[in-house]
């Protein structure tokens, strides 16, 4: 028995769930049950990034929603031009890129490295096939992600009457 003390003591146990724990608290994935986020983690992938590598660039067709496990990214509009404009920072936990899962167009920004960083990527082919299968919970999903975007939409019209009045 101290034998299995000693052991945990070097190596982390059970990766997979604390991977679980992550993913229950990204509020895309907050309604769900502890059983179909198990199911849907089943279709993530990790990757990481080194500080300053391009995640994605501006104009590229989006394809995959991402969501930073750790580090730091930065997202900045005319990236490859005289005077890029890095519109913010986004730090473990957030998410980014989620257009993707619903239309092809293209980037609007582009997402740097801004510290290494481990990212977990839903890609829309995966999303769509996963929803076929599991359609309780991609409509969950996709229900989250809604109520998101417009309350991010909301915010940004705000902010945009609040540039006007100011210019005004």
């Amino acid at each position: 028995m101290q034998f299995n003390t000693l052991w945990d003591n070097f190596f982390t146990k059970d990766t997979h769930e604390s991977s679980i724990n992550f993913l229950k608290s990204i509020d895309i994935f907050s309604g769900l049950k502890l059983k179909e986020i198990k199911r849907l983690e089943r279709t993530l992938h990790k990757r990481v990034y080194k500080k300053g590598e391009v995640i994605f660039n501006e104009g590229e067709p989006g394809a995959s929603l991402y969501i930073l496990r750790d580090g730091e990214v930065e997202i900045i509009v005319n990236y490859t031009s005289q005077t890029p404009i890095s519109l913010t920072k986004l730090t473990t936990g957030m998410f980014f890129g989620e257009i993707a899962l619903f239309d092809e167009t293209a980037r609007s920004a582009t997402v740097v490295a801004s510290k290494d960083c481990e990212i977990i990527a839903l890609s829309k082919p995966d999303f769509i096939l996963f929803s076929t299968k599991e359609p309780a919970i991609g409509i969950k999903i996709v229900m989250k992600l809604g109520k998101i975007l417009s309350t991010r939409l909301m915010a940004t019209n705000k902010q945009i009457e609040e540039i006007k009045s100011n210019n005004a």
